[in-house]
């Protein structure tokens, strides 16, 4: 999940979107690193989720599939 958090977080601030998400991922990883308490990975990664999907009805080029689906994968993976 971290790792694919980290590239969702990469392709929020590429895009220029979201960026009190972006802000809220960076927390919880650094929190993560320090605690392994995952919980929050995997609420802000449904957040990423939703925000890619959402920004990707407009510009489907611009964020990959595969990202999507690794995201949905780590989140199920719960």
């Amino acid at each position: 999940m971290e790792k694919v958090l980290i590239e969702a977080k990469d392709k929020l601030t590429q895009l220029g979107i979201e960026e009190q998400l972006v802000s809220e991922i960076e927390w919880c990883l650094g929190s993560y690193a320090h605690d392994h308490n995952p919980a929050g990975l995997f609420e802000k990664g449904a957040e990423a989720q939703t925000a890619l999907e959402s920004f990707k009805k407009d510009n489907p080029r611009k964020v990959s599939k595969k990202l999507l689906d690794d995201l949905s994968k780590a989140i199920s993976a719960q």
